[in-house]
């Protein structure tokens, strides 16, 4: 822990010099941590919340795969599912769940582009779909007939998550396209206590982002921003 701290106190310094733009960059990179404390082939579990296809837009896949998983993966377009679910086949460790996470509701909305229009776009927009219709309205280059709303089943985190045989989990990731606040103050950090957590951070409100840093600082994480990303790690269990 003494050591995380001294490169962390490197790293502010650089800041304040206004020099170590790069090696902040390198110290800081989710990657690079999660390669150096859990090296190929050794055991890692995790929780991820808008798994997507589990491979589009996102290293994760490709570094889990070249461990011993366990874990639980959450989306919930049904399209997506079941390519994720695939993609998980020879995994049998690894839970794939079709739900949206929601605080209050079983059955949700998601918007999303309709995937007989979806080839027009950058391959990005397969990944915006959102509970808030806005979140894609915003994109003036989207065509709005081609956004579709999807009704999908819908479950609170902890009840997808005690509902399964997964004891705890080194790493925590969440991108719903705004709802990531919400799902991370779902989440019972007095239960299980990831190492790591990894939220998109970009689309929450001012308010909420406050709101995700403090949440996370509160549970005992040390909180950085890398991209569009809020990172919470525990220095007591994970080296930098």
């Amino acid at each position: 822990m003494f050591q995380n701290y001294y490169y962390i106190t490197l790293a502010s310094l650089s800041k304040k010099l206004g020099r170590g733009k790069y090696y902040r960059k390198k110290l800081f990179s989710t990657l690079r941590i999660l390669e150096k404390n859990f090296p190929v082939a050794s055991n890692f579990s995790f929780l991820q919340v808008g798994a997507n296809d589990g491979i589009s837009f996102d290293s994760l896949y490709s570094f889990v795969t070249q461990r011993k998983i366990s874990g639980i993966a959450v989306e919930p377009i049904q399209e997506y599912y079941k390519e994720l679910r695939s993609n998980y086949l020879k995994f049998p460790n690894v839970l794939t769940v079709n739900k949206a996470v929601h605080e209050t509701v079983r059955t949700a909305t998601i918007y999303r582009i309709d995937a007989k229009e979806i080839e027009q776009y950058p391959d990005w927009v397969k990944g915006i779909a959102s509970f808030d219709k806005e979140h894609l309205t915003k994109f003036e280059f989207l065509d709005p007939s081609h956004i579709i709303a999807e009704t999908v089943e819908a479950a609170h985190l902890m009840d997808i998550v005690t509902n399964t045989s997964v004891p705890a989990f080194d790493y925590f990731q969440v991108d719903t396209e705004g709802y990531d606040f919400k799902v991370i103050d779902m989440f019972d950090f007095t239960k299980y206590k990831p190492k790591m957590v990894k939220a998109e951070y970009i689309n929450l409100s001012d308010v909420e982002k406050k709101a995700i840093t403090q949440r996370l600082k509160d549970e005992g994480y040390y909180v950085f921003l890398q991209g569009l990303d809020v990172i919470g790690i525990n220095l007591h269990k994970i080296r930098l």
